[in-house]
């Protein structure tokens, strides 16, 4: 197996330092983090929403919640989860559930948690079910330049700071 060759592509464009981390079969995120025993706080997870305005990936921690209203209020937007079935068209070359985390090589805007900002190693998924994409946090952020940065998530636990926003409008 390889990551996706959008994915490839994009990383060697942009003179990225990274590694592929093989781990054993695992769906979902923090599934994912488990099986390739890495801290959840590093393994990212995407989140893709769309509104009239068009595409957006929001990028955060596996082991949070992303924060939708709070998102569409700092943004003015009106954006919800892009339903399953256009993910399969959006992503073609990746197998469905294993998306990464970079919605630039998709041509996607993409929404980076801050929270990512206080890790050393990101994590995300290569396209597939086996592989991750591993590199060094300033190789993330010099992605993630000209991409929207804010708290956009929370810890499932801290959602009671968070007690404005009912449970159903946190992913």
């Amino acid at each position: 197996m390889t990551i996706a060759k959008r994915l490839s592509d994009f990383l060697e464009q942009n003179n990225i330092d990274f590694d592929i981390v093989s781990h054993p079969y695992a769906e979902g995120a923090l599934d994912t983090a488990h099986h390739a025993c890495i801290a959840t706080k590093t393994m990212t997870k995407a989140v893709v929403l769309e509104d009239n305005n068009g595409l957006l990936m929001a990028v955060l921690p596996s082991n949070n919640k992303l924060m939708l209203n709070w998102l569409n209020s700092n943004l003015n937007r009106h954006l919800r989860l892009v339903e399953e079935h256009s993910l399969h068209e959006l992503f073609s070359d990746c197998q469905p559930g294993a998306i990464p985390a970079m919605g630039q090589a998709w041509g996607m805007v993409t929404a980076c948690d801050s929270d990512l900002d206080t890790v050393t190693d990101i994590y995300l998924e290569g396209g597939n079910h086996r592989e991750l994409v591993h590199m060094h946090r300033e190789q993330f952020q010099k992605l993630m330049k000209d991409q929207i940065h804010d708290t956009i998530s929370c810890d499932p636990s801290d959602r009671e700071a968070y007690r404005c926003f009912t449970a159903s409008e946190f992913l």
